[in-house]
């Protein structure tokens, strides 16, 4: 027999048990009721909220409850406003950082960059309840709410280097529009989790996905499913192939090497 055939039988005698496993956390999702008082982790327990004052096109911007957690030292959870106007954000950078030994594996976040040097940083997360850990299986069965966490880039890059992560920082490439345009994206979804919660899945909304239908307005191409939902150590990969890491004249392995947080 050859190694084609083999591989089709394989693949005939998987298809249905992974059809029927989709379709079972399929259903657990759709069917799981979100909640928002439930005993969450000192991490995930506060919301942040974006006001929004003024029609025009350069309105007011108050980001409400800026995590910047101390995680050397667990009792010290800080949160912090600010404020600023929407033509005050002149800069995107993207995050990508592998806690695996398999480099598909990883987590996305964005971080905003104001004129004045201030930035901030977007998460996506699955929310945790005390004595809860992520687990691949509880992304699958629906066990964990949605969150956008919006934090200090010192709070989010902390952890990883705490957790001996091998982070890396990619410049954006895009126009000042485009990054406030998406920043009103998120701004719309943040706010819209504090009325009605949500549940979080690996496949369907994981931290790639979700930021991935928004950052689809910096590029006319499409953003692979697969890279976003089952690969996101590729998505430096994808941002690259798009041309939208600001690093010009730079092969991929070089910007891996510049970008990787020591």
């Amino acid at each position: 027999m050859t190694i084609k055939k083999t591989l089709k039988i394989i693949a005939k005698w998987l298809i249905a048990p992974l059809t029927f496993f989709g379709l079972a956390t399929a259903l657990l999702y759709y069917f799981s009721e979100a909640k928002q008082d439930r005993n969450w982790v000192v991490e995930h327990r506060v919301l942040s909220n974006i006001q929004i004052q003024g029609d025009g096109n350069n309105p007011s911007i108050s980001v409400k409850n800026i995590r910047d957690y101390q995680w050397k030292s667990t009792n010290k959870v800080h949160y912090k406003d600010m404020q600023f106007q929407l033509d005050n954000i002149v800069e995107l950078k993207a995050v990508v950082s592998h806690f695996s030994i398999i480099s598909e594996i990883a987590h996305v976040f964005l971080i905003f960059v104001l004129d004045d040097g201030r930035e901030f940083a977007v998460s996506v997360e699955a929310r945790r309840e005390v004595g809860e850990e992520f687990s691949i299986q509880g992304g699958l069965l629906a066990r964990f709410e949605l969150i956008y966490v919006l934090a200090t880039p010192d709070d989010l890059l902390g952890i990883r280097k705490i957790n001996g992560e091998s982070t890396h920082l990619y410049p954006i490439k895009e126009t000042k529009e485009k990054a406030r345009e998406l920043f009103m994206l998120i701004a719309a979804e943040v706010n819209g989790l504090n009325e009605n919660p949500e549940m979080y899945h690996l496949f369907f909304k994981n931290c790639t996905n979700q930021l991935v239908k928004h950052v689809s307005i910096l590029t006319e191409q499409k953003y692979p499913w697969y890279f976003q939902t089952l690969a996101p150590g590729n998505t430096a990969k994808m941002l690259y192939k798009f041309n939208l890491i600001d690093m010009p004249n730079m092969s991929f392995e070089e910007i891996q090497a510049k970008t990787r947080i020591k």
